[in-house]
């Protein structure tokens, strides 16, 4: 996820470094001072690109002059990035869109925890604790369909349908349905594949991670699932950055990944202590993908990327 973090007085800027370590968990983070653009058309030329091109945008103020700010940019949710904003004195934490990322309020509930503040909800399936069609298809790696279908299927919910979901692991399409409503997700196109030594951090894995996506002009969204070996399914550096989110981890036996065809990167010396070589190649054609970019290696790292046929 890939955010910007606007502010507008020196007390907001202090707040943005304490903010800065929490929202970087969730990706790339960058700090944005309002006073540093000469005038007010650009300002506003600066909220329009930010609105291209983040997933996610912080504003540390006040809500209205936030809302005035992104008024003239809101199209959809399936484009739009996620808007919070946070006050000066940092004691609310207002999710305002939720963007095509979703999950924003999950960051708003961290953010709170990390300065003290109050988390304001509105969301009905939030606040009534109701099943979300939005978390549903983030942790599944799912795209969303038009958001008219969301809000049928979700005012049922909320008045108490009851949710059946009809899925095959792996494949296309996935069914929800409550009461007369129904709806169509369709799983994400890229899959991560990902080899990693003994111990490593979830900041490494998301610095690293974060660089290759950059590289091939892909945001974390474009991301349905993360696969790996078996001996990796209790890492903790990988487990945490996959939980911090929202990426469904599937894992593969040696046996499984060495039945693999494709031409992949000359073997390696992992065979020898995984039983597998090329694994992060490996793992994304058992996946059911084909080979995007091939393997790529930093500090411990390798990573390969494949798209869904």
């Amino acid at each position: 996820m890939k955010t910007a973090m606007i502010t507008f007085t020196d007390k907001g800027r202090g707040l943005s470094e304490k903010l800065m370590e929490e929202v970087s968990l969730f990706g790339k983070a960058s700090v944005y001072d309002s006073r540093d653009m000469k005038d007010k058309k650009s300002l506003h030329n600066f909220i329009k690109k930010a609105f291209a091109e983040n997933d996610a945008i912080i504003f540390i103020g006040a809500a209205g002059m936030a809302v005035r700010l992104i008024a003239p940019y809101i199209r959809d949710k399936q484009t739009d990035p996620a808007v919070l904003v946070v006050d000066e004195e940092g004691r609310f934490v207002i999710p305002i869109l939720s963007g095509h990322t979703g999950g924003i309020n999950e960051i708003s509930a961290k953010i709170s925890g990390a300065i003290n503040a109050i988390p304001v909800i509105t969301t009905a399936t939030d606040i009534t604790e109701k099943f979300s069609v939005d978390i549903y298809a983030k942790e599944n790696g799912l795209e969303l369909p038009d958001r008219a279908d969301i809000v049928e299927l979700s005012s049922m919910v909320v008045e108490g349908g009851r949710v059946k979901t009809k899925e095959q692991p792996g494949e296309d399409p996935v069914y929800i349905s409550a009461d007369e409503a129904r709806i169509k997700l369709r799983r994400k196109p890229y899959v991560l594949g990902i080899g990693c030594r003994k111990g490593i951090r979830q900041s490494q894995l998301e610095g690293y991670i974060n660089e290759i996506l950059d590289d091939y002009r892909l945001s974390l969204n474009d991301i349905g699932l993360v696969a790996a070996i078996d001996l990796k399914k209790d890492e903790k550096g990988l487990i945490e950055w996959c939980e911090a989110h929202k990426k469904k981890l599937l894992t593969f036996t040696p046996a499984e990944l060495m039945i693999q065809e494709g031409g992949f990167t000359r073997p390696d010396s992992a065979k020898q202590k995984a039983g597998a070589d090329n694994v992060c190649e490996r793992v994304v054609t058992a996946a059911g993908c084909r080979l995007f970019a091939k393997k790529m290696t930093k500090s411990g790292i390798s990573v390969a990327i494949g798209i869904r046929e």
